[in-house]
């Protein structure tokens, strides 16, 4: 209509909210990266140490890797092949550090993997560097891009993926023609194969040990939780006591059939024994009365530390440590007469399996193995795994945003080096490898701790060269030192790995004939390239864990929604076959809860940058934990229910459990939609006026379900009245209350930071 003005069709531009709003977020984040870095460099402490893990100290593996590199390069300077020796050296250097990796056989795979690739890399980084140089530009964005997107299969698949790309860098420093790259590849693959059969060979020197030192580490800290909930704790239990189950999903398999048998099983008792310790503690935090004399959870610690001690005694002291158990379990009793009689009355009886099970391993151990394997570790099928990358490329994912940064940042790294002509230009690029990381945490330390310990390492290294004057032995001696050191410390502090690592890297270029003095000098200006291009590419494009941690609250709580009903679903039918398919739902549960409290610890130690807040993540997380709590008090309660009335089939009491498992299901699921609506909001923490407003509606009447479990559990009360105060059925009430309090309380928490 004429004196109409024409209608605003920006909305209509294809991607053009979702562009502005993009627009807004990085604009957002460059001022926000512009102030981090100088408010942080404000601080006196902005130059730490970091901590020291000292319990990650690993002097036996950190022996075994530095053996497979010293065994090659002491084999080239004895025969006068010392650049073949440096070559596997090159190859076995990085292989050790994957070794660290993984259990048994993951462990090997991720060395084998990490060889080839390193072997594929040499050969294509060589080739390259001498026919055409700035070729390496593109190549470096794949690699780089390739090595950020797998980072979202884990730990080691990154801790794999990022050797290609330095062996690359290292090789393209010399450059050969294919016949010649070719025979460098294979004496790196050579390299870290010989870590792999180093790998192998453990297996049968140590068959066992590392199995009985996970179970050990589980029944020690299952002994600490039983102390800690003696004293009032009402904390969950502790990550250590799920060790054992990890290391045995990847046993060795030069064990025994007949001990890896017990293992197993001893494996299952601790993660029955956690269930009822938490049951137990749960009903004494309840009230009621309290036997006089040492309690049960006092016993339970003692026979707990006994079965850890047991584990890992000489054999001559084992039978005295079960027989301590044994005398403390005779004269411990379940607290009879209270609601919690059930789970006192089951935790002993668990122990007492735990002693006698231990018992049997030290039987079969020595005995003569029987016909039969174990079974292969759990390894992520070709489908899963294509999922995960499928899922994470593209600026949507968290890996997907690194990747991006990572193959753009190096390969300007690369063009700037070049167009440059820096001598050892590969340092500064290899650097950032090392550096950047998808947190602001870990990219700011790593960054100037990398800095600070190439410094130290590069003039310690032009000392030890000096050993050379002496003899080769003494060399060699020398930085065998150092690499052990650099092995040993590899998880207890970066700064010191640093110093250690750059030390045996300036001896080892030196022994290919490079001068170390300018060596040292080079490294020092490379890193400094590295390390600065790390921390500006933060500034210019952060990826702030507020925006990614969003969604992994979303996965935390539908992830504990989904287990917490099939629990109540499994209450009265115990001859379902559903027990492995609640198996997954609680590693699934387990999985995401860690990935949450790991993206609460990195809020809290970056800038605020909303909608997430450091608060609001800490408020999440707590009922997160009491959510897991009610968990795992219901699955204890479940077992027990199975184990007292097998053949009963209470169907009132499963239809309203049934009930309420819908009504659990759906109000996480609310708490899912509602976080990930928060992640989508604006990037100064406002809503957009282009983005759906975020709303939380009603959660399912959880509160009134709970309460109509009553009646059919204790078969006398009704909605409203006082809870069962007997058998298991006050377990499954405890937890109940517990799950849907839990719930209520991150819904609350949701609508008061709105």
């Amino acid at each position: 209509m004429p004196g109409t003005p024409p209608p605003d069709r920006r909305p209509d531009w294809p991607g053009g909210p979702a562009v502005r709003r993009r627009g807004a977020r990085l604009l957002a984040d460059v001022r926000a990266g512009r102030g981090f870095l100088a408010a942080e460099l404000r601080q006196s402490s902005w130059l730490d140490f970091g901590a020291f893990r000292w319990q990650d100290l690993a002097p036996g593996r950190a022996a075994r890797s530095a053996l497979g590199v010293i065994t090659p390069l002491a084999i080239g300077v004895a025969t006068g092949h010392t650049e073949f020796g440096t070559y596997a050296a090159l190859g076995a250097l990085p292989a050790g550090f994957v070794a660290f990796r993984g259990v048994t056989r993951t462990r090997v795979l991720a060395v084998l993997l990490a060889a080839a690739g390193m072997a594929i890399s040499t050969f294509v980084g060589a080739t390259a560097a001498l026919g055409a140089p700035w070729v390496l530009v593109p190549i470096i964005f794949g690699w780089a891009y390739a090595t950020g997107l797998l980072a979202a299969l884990g730990p080691t698949a990154l801790a794999v993926s990022l050797q290609w790309p330095i062996a690359l860098l290292i090789a393209s420093a010399i450059p050969l023609d294919p016949a010649a790259a070719a025979g460098r590849a294979l004496l790196v693959l050579a390299g870290g194969l010989f870590q792999c059969v180093l790998v192998v060979s453990s297996w049968a020197v140590a068959r066992g040990s590392a199995e009985r030192g996970a179970l050990a580490g589980s029944f020690r800290a299952l002994g600490a939780y039983a102390g800690d909930l003696r004293g009032g704790s009402q904390e969950p239990p502790s990550p250590d006591t799920w060790a054992a189950r990890t290391t045995m999903r990847d046993p060795n398999p030069l064990i025994r059939n007949d001990a890896l048998l017990q293992l197993v099983d001893l494996a299952d008792e601790a993660e029955r024994i956690r269930r009822s310790l938490t049951a137990l503690g749960a009903g004494r935090a309840a009230g009621g009365p309290r036997p006089a004399g040492r309690s049960l959870l006092s016993a339970a610690q003692l026979v707990l530390t006994e079965v850890a001690a047991a584990l890992t005694a000489r054999p001559a002291l084992r039978p005295g440590h079960l027989e301590a158990a044994r005398r403390e379990l005779a004269q411990a009793s379940a607290e009879r007469g209270t609601r919690w009689q059930w789970a006192g009355e089951a935790l002993l009886g668990q122990l007492r399996a735990a002693v006698r099970i231990t018992e049997r391993l030290n039987e079969a151990e020595p005995a003569r193995a029987r016909a039969g394997a174990p079974s292969g570790p759990h390894v992520a099928s070709a489908q899963d795994i294509a999922l995960t990358l499928r899922a994470s490329v593209g600026t949507s994912s968290e890996a997907g945003r690194h990747a991006l940064r990572l193959a753009v940042v190096t390969a300007l790294a690369e063009i700037i080096v070049r167009a440059a002509g820096l001598p050892h230009g590969y340092w500064g690029v290899l650097t950032i490898f090392i550096v950047l990381r998808p947190d602001y945490s870990s990219t700011l330390y790593r960054g100037l701790q990398r800095a600070a310990g190439t410094v130290a390492g590069a003039g310690l290294g032009v000392l030890t060269v000096q050993l050379v004057h002496i003899s080769d032995s003494a060399l060699l001696a020398g930085i065998a030192v150092s690499l052990l050191a650099a092995y040993a410390v590899f998880a207890v502090n970066f700064l010191v790995y640093a110093v250690f690592l750059t030390d045996f890297v300036v001896v080892l270029l030196a022994l290919l004939g490079l001068p170390p003095g300018p060596t040292a000098i080079d490294r020092l200006i490379g890193t400094g390239v590295g390390t600065g291009l790390a921390l500006l590419a933060y500034v210019l494009w952060p990826t702030w864990e507020g925006t990614s941690a969003s969604e992994k609250f979303a996965r935390l709580f539908g992830a504990q929604g989904r287990y917490a009903a099939a629990l109540l679903r499994a209450y009265t039918r115990p001859g379902d076959t559903g027990a492995g398919r609640r198996s997954e739902l609680q590693l699934a549960a387990r999985r995401a809860r860690t990935d949450a409290d790991a993206s609460a610890d990195r809020l809290a130690g970056e800038p605020e940058h909303p909608p997430m807040t450091a608060e609001l993540a800490r408020s999440l997380t707590a009922a997160a934990r009491r959510i897991s709590q009610a968990s795992i008090t219901l699955a204890a309660a479940v077992t027990a229910h199975h184990a007292a009335r097998p053949e009963d089939a209470d169907t009132e009491l499963q239809q309203r459990l049934d009930q309420l498992a819908a009504d659990v299901t759906a109000a996480t699921g609310v708490l899912a939609v509602a976080l990930r609506e928060l992640g989508d909001t604006g990037a100064d923490g406002a809503p957009d006026p282009a983005a759906p407003k975020l709303t939380i509606p009603p959660l399912p009447p959880l509160r009134a379900r709970q309460q109509a479990i009553w009646l059919p559990a204790d078969g006398t009360a009704g909605a409203g009245s006082d809870p069962p105060g007997q058998g298991e059925a006050a377990g499954l009430t405890a937890a109940t209350d517990g799950l849907v309090d839990a719930i209520n309380t991150a819904a609350h928490a949701l609508r008061e930071h709105r």
